[in-house]
């Protein structure tokens, strides 16, 4: 069942353009790049459920997270929109296209192939870093410290590269009574790590219109998109293009944002 997703919408003219954030993202990561497509565009940027200030619920898989987007969507009277999800971000987008391929005008994939990265893929360094993290992540009470900084120096034995735990660290909020708080809902992320690690190879979609414009964007030095992921993205997505962003690794847009800017830009203006 589809909940009402928390976003921000920036920019009164142009197409529709809605961005999808990543596992434990949130739509303030994307507020840079939208704010530099307003001009141009109506730019949605969402918190997908269990993130953010978005609703809190126990299921947690691509199917309900599209429904989301097709409510968010039903509620803004948007017949199509360009969509672009990063990482978890890109399945929910790749789902909602194959689902509702009428709802997508143009498809941005970031830095994901709708392959699965569990455990049993060779993604197994990639998944057993997520476990980490979530384990780590659980493992803290936020309301036992005082500051987002000594919630980091626990953190830091457990995930030692700082960019990622920084980046961890922006889902620390203040409740009402000042004490600190998770604004993930680790707990469901934890028991549904498993489906959203999950590829599409299950599934019976069809393919998406070929007259339509699909791009996969990824980082050079990220190991997410390899080259033989490439016969999956087009048994899927027949037209799909592709682009690599060079000097950057899975957050794309935040190592080489002119860049990253200008590329998406070739793509859907």
């Amino acid at each position: 069942m589809s909940v009402q997703l928390f976003y921000r919408k920036l920019g009164e003219n142009g197409a529709p353009l809605i961005i999808i954030h990543g596992l434990y993202g949130a739509s303030d990561n994307w507020l840079t790049i939208a704010k530099q497509l307003q001009d141009k565009f109506r730019v949605y940027i969402v918190d997908q459920r269990n993130h953010g200030q978005s609703p809190h619920t126990e299921e947690m898989n691509y199917d309900v997270m599209a429904d989301d987007i097709k409510q968010l969507m039903l509620d803004e009277n948007l017949d199509t929109a360009t969509i672009i999800g990063h990482s978890m971000g890109g399945k929910t987008a790749m789902t909602l296209a194959l689902k509702y391929p009428e709802l997508v005008d143009k498809l941005v994939v970031l830095d994901i192939a709708p392959k699965s990265y569990g455990n049993y893929s060779n993604y197994a360094k990639i998944t057993n870093d997520h476990q980490n993290i979530i384990d780590a992540l659980l493992s803290v009470k936020p309301d036992e410290y005082k500051s987002r900084s000594a919630v980091d120096k626990y953190l830091a034995p457990k995930i030692t590269n700082t960019m990622v735990r920084s980046f961890l660290l922006k889902n620390i909020t203040r409740n009402a009574d000042g004490t600190l708080m998770w604004k993930l809902n680790i707990k469901v992320l934890a028991e549904n790590l498993e489906l959203i690690m999950a590829g599409f190879s299950d599934k019976n979609y069809k393919e998406f219109d070929f007259n339509k414009t699909v791009a996969f964007i990824n980082g050079e030095k990220s190991p997410y998109i390899l080259e033989e992921d490439l016969q999956l993205v087009r048994n899927l997505f027949p037209s799909a293009q592709t682009a690599t962003i060079p000097n950057a690794g899975h957050w794309l847009h935040a190592e080489q944002p002119e860049l990253f800017l200008k590329t998406l830009l070739y793509f859907i203006d």
